[in-house]
């Protein structure tokens, strides 16, 4: 059953171009740029090359497990990816549509849904909507991407598995999008521009005045939406609102942005996150809690938030917050780094994250820069971890 529509992202952009592109803000888990993502096609599911923090790899590596075959991995990337950008927004037969590249058959669900003025839906449509412009092949400089990237494998030591995975996923790459979906591409284009019209009398009705594109671009606009739709007790739409308010940065909004988020981490991990991150910050004064913090941070990162598996690693970066204390000691870094290596190697995170870790360079938490009591003490602990967590861990983030 389709859940009650939420709202979505406002994101009002030139009204010489697209006026109104729709994306369901993930705190926690957007997509960003990295120096080494692929300049690869924007695929079907309307994920992006996803870049957070550096994906890590560990020091010893963690053997991939073998058997699996290029197109199945693939097939796990495009999965992975499919729900982390849609598992709020569209029901099962449509995320396994998506999975299963059909994408024709899952704008035929989502279609009638946004024509009638679900918000879910036409976020789908409008993601579907741009899905790289449209476009066939990548242009060479993904072939030089390519190369490049695999040369970076070899050399950072990547092993001869993840080398195969990261071939077989740029070959697929390269190829582009398939016919069917540079149809669904452009079917949910068309649909997008006879929405758009009475899509923009909507949110004017949400806001009650005129939409501006001028004006209603800052964070004043989108918090005013995003409390006018918010429902009582609907994590995620605490969890928006408090990233719009937090995104505004003053003390009134950051200390609201508080107590939206301590509610909606009862049941979010990207929420626990975010939580833990303005108890080691400040939000809105320096409020140094580690202890609650470092719950916070455990309890996420056993949900498979990458943010709170990057800190709890020790990764580059996590170092840098105040209330370092919430880190965990070098033992315990190191067996959090091997959980986030193996999600990792398995392609848990989808492809834009796989493709950034297989060509980085090892991880910091290294077994020869401790005292032989501590590598002992950390290879039991990353066992006891990996045994207790991996498989539970990976069911949650959709990577069987």
């Amino acid at each position: 059953m389709r859940r009650a529509a939420a709202p979505v992202l406002l994101l009002i952009v030139a009204v010489a171009a697209v006026v109104l592109l729709l994306r369901p803000a993930r705190p926690g888990h957007g997509p960003a740029s990295t120096p080494e993502a692929p300049p690869h096609r924007e695929m079907v599911t309307g994920a992006r090359p996803a870049s957070a923090p550096s994906p890590a790899r560990a020091n010893p590596p963690v053997a991939a497990a073998p058997g699996m075959t290029t197109a199945a991995f693939n097939q796990r990337l495009r999965c992975v990816d499919v729900r982390r950008a849609f598992e709020r927004l569209a029901p099962t037969d449509v995320l396994a549509l998506l999975c299963q590249r059909k994408p024709l058959a899952a704008l035929a669900i989502e279609t009638p849904l946004a024509e009638a003025g679900d918000m879910h839906a036409i976020t789908v449509v409008a993601e579907m909507a741009n899905n790289g412009n449209c476009k066939g092949p990548p242009t060479t400089s993904f072939a030089s991407f390519h190369a490049h990237a695999i040369e970076r494998a070899k050399t950072n030591g990547a092993s001869a598995e993840t080398v195969r995975r990261l071939e077989g996923w740029l070959s697929e790459e390269e190829q582009g999008l398939a016919p069917e979906e540079l149809a669904a591409c452009r079917q949910a284009k068309d649909e997008m521009d006879k929405l758009r019209p009475e899509l923009m009398n909507q949110i004017a009705g949400v806001l009650g005045r005129p939409l501006d594109p001028a004006k209603d671009t800052g964070p004043d606009s989108e918090i005013e939406y995003r409390r006018k739709t918010l429902a009582a007790g609907n994590a995620e739409d605490a969890e928006q609102l408090a990233h719009a308010l937090l995104d505004k940065g003053t003390p009134a909004s950051q200390a609201e942005a508080m107590g939206l988020l301590r509610e909606a981490a009862r049941t979010s991990a990207s929420a626990k996150t975010q939580l833990a991150r303005c108890l080691l910050t400040g939000c809105p004064s320096p409020a140094a809690d580690p202890d609650e913090a470092a719950q916070l941070l455990t309890a996420a990162a056993a949900e498979g938030d990458f943010a709170a598996l990057h800190t709890l690693a020790g990764e580059p970066g996590a170092s840098e917050l105040p209330g370092n204390d919430a880190l965990p000691p070098a033992p315990e870094r190191y067996a959090w780094s091997q959980l986030l290596q193996k999600l990792n190697e398995e392609g848990c995170f989808g492809a834009g994250f796989f493709a950034a870790w297989a060509a980085s360079p090892a991880a910091s938490q290294s077994l020869r820069a401790m005292s032989p009591a501590d590598a002992e003490a950390a290879q039991n602990r990353a066992r006891q971890l990996l045994a207790a967590q991996l498989e539970r861990t990976r069911a949650r983030l959709g990577c069987n």
